[in-house]
């Protein structure tokens, strides 16, 4: 086979026809090189030598495929040429890639889209707002009852008084029995009551004879606490009641004994005072005794008489409060 010398110059090299079955390629002349159409077989030697030669009569093969290089190195310039100066290579049916990243802006045509920076990071969860480092823990209402952690039924019995007190309890008829307890002078003791539980409690002080009655029945009509303070059976320690939440005051804290006349203070066997004597016996009112309690004791704060009942006082609150002082 003969093969004709391809040693002129690059530009000179024609283009490869569309009947090799190659990728299209732009003539040159569009690319501004000057060049002719070299298109078809006469007008074209290398198509020329292709078509009439073929490889298995022999030659120099060598000599061929530097040829071949030499118009691969053409059509790579050329691409570069016409990609801005980036060298994309001549691929297959992809085209030319890297076209879409140059300078002068044209779409990438296939090209594998670019990867994310190796040291990009996601964007980072917004921080949650600190709390301010002066905020104050939340402060209960001044008017918050003291009794909100109570449950079930009480008392709260304290010692105004300069001596030691007991305090005595007796349930109504049926009612359970309650253990006294001792309260030494500005102590405060709480003492629970079983649901339903009425009855009354008192001072031990003097003989017995006489008594101030402190008077309450739980879960009454309507689940209310009703509560009084009674002189029905005399006086022998001052003593008022009321709801722990607040509400009306049953009984007082003045010392009567001290305001009564001699004739109805209460005595001991030994003569000494130790209060003022019970307005009824045996239904029968001692008029000068029930005359004084009603000029000490407020209207409805304690029952003087039997038929008192304005001074019976309700509450819905199942925790009570009682002050007591001794008289001598």
């Amino acid at each position: 086979m003969s093969i004709s010398s391809l040693s002129r110059s690059p530009a000179s090299i024609p283009a490869y026809s569309n009947t090799q079955g190659n990728a299209p390629v732009a003539p040159l002349a569009e690319q501004g090189f000057g060049l002719k159409s070299l298109s078809t077989p006469q007008s074209n030697p290398l198509q020329k030598l292709l078509q009439s030669d073929s490889f298995e009569s022999g030659g120099p093969l060598a000599s061929l495929g530097k040829q071949f290089e030499q118009i691969n190195q053409l059509l790579t310039k050329a691409m570069e040429l016409l990609g801005g100066g980036q060298a994309g290579g001549i691929g297959g049916a992809g085209g030319a890639q890297g076209l879409g990243g140059g300078e002068c802006g044209v779409p990438e045509l296939g090209g594998t889209p670019p990867a994310a920076p190796a040291n990009a990071a996601a964007p980072a969860a917004p921080a949650a707002p600190a709390a301010p480092a002066n905020a104050a823990a939340p402060v209960a209402p001044a008017n918050a009852s003291k009794n909100a952690s109570k449950t079930g039924n009480t008392m709260e019995f304290t010692n105004d008084g300069t001596k030691p007190m007991e305090i005595k309890f007796t349930p109504n008829a049926g009612g359970q029995e309650i253990e006294g307890l001792t309260l030494q002078p500005g102590e405060s003791i709480t003492k629970e009551f079983p649901t339903g539980w009425s009855g009354n409690f008192r001072s031990t002080a003097g003989d017995g004879a006489a008594a101030t009655l402190g008077e309450v029945a739980f879960n009454g009509g309507g689940n209310q606490t009703y509560y009084d303070v009674s002189y029905i059976e005399g006086n022998n320690a001052s003593m008022t009641i009321t709801p722990e939440s607040g509400g009306r005051v049953s009984g007082t804290l003045d010392n009567l004994a001290e305001l009564a006349p001699d004739s109805i203070k209460a005595k001991n066997a030994d003569g000494s005072v130790y209060g003022v004597k019970k307005t009824t016996t045996s239904d029968v009112q001692d008029a000068a005794v029930v005359d004084f309690y009603r000029k000490h004791v407020g209207a409805d704060q304690g029952y003087v008489i039997p038929k008192d009942d304005a001074s019976t006082l309700g509450t819905g609150d199942s925790h009570l409060s009682v002050h007591l002082k001794d008289v001598f």
